[in-house]
Parts: structure tokens; C-alpha cells; sequence
């Protein structure tokens, strides 16, 4: 979730008296966002999980990980040379190479006859394997490296693996954003044993989780009546306790809505104006 420090959330409503007249000059320019505070956290049925608010990465991270992720890449093609090398000195390379050059003579001589021109296939010149290389994004947001690097093996990993062990058929919810659904984030979530949910695309209201932030920023809003909360610090520290006032109830009825949830998007065909 993302959270504007200085903004507000949902509708703001502006009370006149009865002889007071709308006036449009009383209404403001749009304000220029201000800084906004990312955080994480994980729910089930029964438990309220970890908590995590993203830090800026410094300079001196990014060049960290650059070397990191050069040195990964390196491993990587060098595993990928060998894979293949491996592959073209097999039976099954071999055998790949005679059954395409000889199905590529039969075509040549069918086109002698018809004049046409035929392609033919040569998928034994090619790479069997290929391993994805990291690649980092813009810096503007939290891509894949810091996902797994700064969230996923200190936190959601070790999370995941103590609710295995309490529930065999646990199995993680995570949408499509990118740092969630890269090649290496999953190869690194397939190593750890983590099953995840196939997610729809674009499909917010399947998320508990995501109530449970339009709950914290309804709370944020009605705290900023009797609060000054101006700063990133202070929306960090408010971020803390307003997590911390969830209450199990309150997960267990946002995800027993699910259901219905479901059944009215059957409705509405895949719509997404629907309300459970």
C-alpha cells in the first residue's frame, strides 16, 4: 500500500450554512503530491502476519546490488553455456538435428514440384535452456531485486514456511505486480516450496488485504481531524499502530467475503462494478 502524507483519502465533504451561496472561486487548485510512505503486510484466517514499511534505497544500495546482480548473471550464463554445450553432445540433440534436416529435405523437394517457398524448422541450431537474467527497474518503485532481497527471504519466505508447517495446503496470494510475478521472484519462491495463487488480472477486489488498507487509510483520515500528521516519520509511526489495531475479526470478515465477492464478479461476467 501506498499512502500520501500530506493528502487525504476517500470523499471529503464541505459543510455551508443555508444562507451562505457556492461560490467555484472557493475551490482550490489541485494540490502537488506530496511524499507517500509504501508498506507490506500479510493476513490469513485466524493471524494477522508481518509488518514491513519500505526505506528509500541509498546510492550505495543500488551500487551493492548492480555487482550483486552482475556477478548472478555472470553464474547464470555460464550455467546456461553448459546446459546447452551439454544438450548438443546428447542423443536427444542428435536425433532432434536428423529429424528436422530430413523433414527439411522432404519439404525442398515438395517445393521443386510446386514452386513454392517453404520453411523449415532448425530448433537444434537454437538454446534448449535459457535462464533469465536480472534486471533492475527504474528506481522509482520496488522492483524484484529488493522484493526478494529486502522482503521476501528476511520476511515473507520464513512467514510462509511457519504456515506450512501449521497448514500443508497453505498457499500464497500475491496480485500481478511485477516484483511479485518476475521470472526471478518466482524461481526463487519455486525454490523455497511456496505454491501461489494463479491471479486474475486486475482484479484488486479478490484481495483481502486490499480492504484492510481502505480500512487503515479511513482511520488515517479520521486520525488527521485531531492530529497534525505532516511528516514521513510521523505517518510511519502512525502506519505502526493503526496495523496494530487490526483485529483478527476484522481479517475474518474481509476474507469471508470472498465468496460472495466471487459469485457476484460470475454475475457480472467479469465486471468489476460489483460490491460485496
Amino acid at each position: 500500500m501506498s499512502i500520501e502524507v500530506g493528502g487525504t483519502f476517500g470523499v471529503s465533504f464541505v459543510w455551508r450554512q443555508k444562507h451562505e451561496r457556492w461560490e467555484d472561486n472557493c475551490v482550490g487548485a489541485k494540490k502537488k503530491q506530496g511524499p507517500t510512505v509504501m508498506c507490506w503486510g500479510m493476513i490469513g484466517w485466524g493471524w494477522k502476519g508481518p509488518f514491513h514499511i519500505w526505506e528509500p534505497e541509498s546510492k550505495e544500495e543500488r551500487e551493492e546490488a548492480a555487482m550483486q546482480i552482475a556477478s548472478l548473471n555472470q553464474a547464470a550464463q555460464e550455467k546456461e553455456d553448459l546446459l546447452n554445450a551439454t544438450w548438443r553432445s546428447s542423443n536427444e540433440w542428435k536425433e532432434l538435428r536428423h529429424r528436422e534436416l530430413q523433414a527439411a529435405r522432404q519439404l525442398r523437394q515438395q517445393a521443386q514440384h510446386t514452386g513454392e517457398k517453404v520453411k523449415t524448422v532448425q530448433s537444434w541450431r537454437g538454446k534448449k535452456f535459457k535462464i533469465h537474467k536480472l534486471k533492475r527497474g527504474d528506481g522509482k518503485g520496488v522492483d524484484s531485486w529488493r522484493y526478494v532481497m529486502k522482503l521476501a527471504r528476511p520476511i515473507l519466505w520464513p512467514e510462509c514456511r511457519r504456515q506450512l508447517l501449521e497448514n500443508p495446503d497453505f498457499i500464497l496470494m500475491e496480485d500481478n505486480a511485477a516484483c511479485h510475478d518476475s521470472d526471478w521472484t518466482n524461481q526463487e519462491r519455486e525454490l523455497e516450496g511456496i505454491a501461489k495463487v494463479n491471479w486474475p488480472p486486475n482484479s484488486p477486489d479478490f484481495n483481502p488485504i486490499e480492504k484492510i488498507w481502505t480500512l487503515m487509510k479511513r482511520r488515517i483520515q479520521r486520525r488527521r481531524g485531531l492530529e497534525r500528521i505532516t511528516t514521513i516519520v510521523q505517518m510511519k509511526s502512525v502506519l505502526k499502530e493503526e496495523w496494530e489495531k487490526i483485529t483478527i475479526a476484522e481479517i475474518n470478515a474481509q476474507i469471508s467475503l470472498l465468496p460472495k465477492t466471487m459469485e457476484l464478479c460470475i454475475k457480472q461476467a467479469g465486471n468489476n462494478k460489483f460490491h460485496a
